[in-house]
């Protein structure tokens, strides 16, 4: 069945957690992540900084980063190709990959990462939360609740993407015409385009995969 957690993680033994902190402004947002090397695992990130050329002194300075490369360009934020490093920094890819997780949603802020996940059960979550605080990470839960194909909608998204899905329905963005378009929408959330349009189609996937692919 599975459990759905929300929970803040501060950290400068985290991956871009010395960044997060000198930059409070800074928005960041994780596109994919994989590992060839589990001990170097590679994240692509959305980045939304109004100076490119200090977020970068920063990231020189910043030892949970190896390498990194901006890879690609919109029209408000960057995306960068970053390498974590492989000591001195907390192995959370591992330690959830291993534990059966699956990470939904990350995007970090104020010095703060915010994670979406969802794992096997309550107690591989327990064991993943345990090992989170024994390296000192500070811990803020938000939320846990059965992630029941039968259960409700409120169960069955996050958080984000349940609002993410009122805002879009009141503001008319499923009509046809649309009354409201993704800008709009990130504005009203406070989030980027991108994130926007993240939310919905992980809300809407899991909405088809309950009550279509299931029947």
């Amino acid at each position: 069945m599975g459990v759905l957690v929300e929970f803040d993680a501060v950290s400068r033994r985290l991956v871009l957690g010395p960044t997060l902190e000198t930059l409070p402004s800074l928005e960041v947002r994780l596109e994919r992540q994989y590992a060839v090397d589990p001990s170097h695992p590679i994240a692509f990130c959305w980045v939304q900084c109004g100076d490119a050329g200090r977020l970068e002194r920063t990231l020189d300075g910043d030892g949970t980063v190896d390498v990194y490369q901006r890879v690609g360009r919109g029209p408000d934020r960057s995306l960068y190709r970053i390498r974590r490093s492989g000591s001195g920094v907390v192995d959370a890819y591992r330690r959830w990959v291993v534990a059966g997780g699956e990470l939904l949603e990350s995007r970090g802020t104020e010095g703060c990462w915010r994670f979406e996940m969802r794992f096997p059960d309550r107690t591989s979550f327990a064991r993943y939360h345990d090992f989170l605080e024994e390296e000192g990470v500070e811990l803020t839960l938000h939320r846990i609740a059965d992630d029941d194909p039968a259960g409700s909608e409120n169960e069955l998204l996050t958080d984000s993407q349940y609002e993410a899905l009122a805002v879009a329905f009141e503001s008319g963005f499923f009509e046809v015409p649309r009354d409201a378009d993704l800008s709009e929408l990130a504005t009203e959330l406070g989030i980027s385009n991108q994130a926007v349009s993240e939310r919905l189609r992980r809300a809407q996937s899991r909405l088809v995969e309950k009550h279509v692919a299931s029947n």
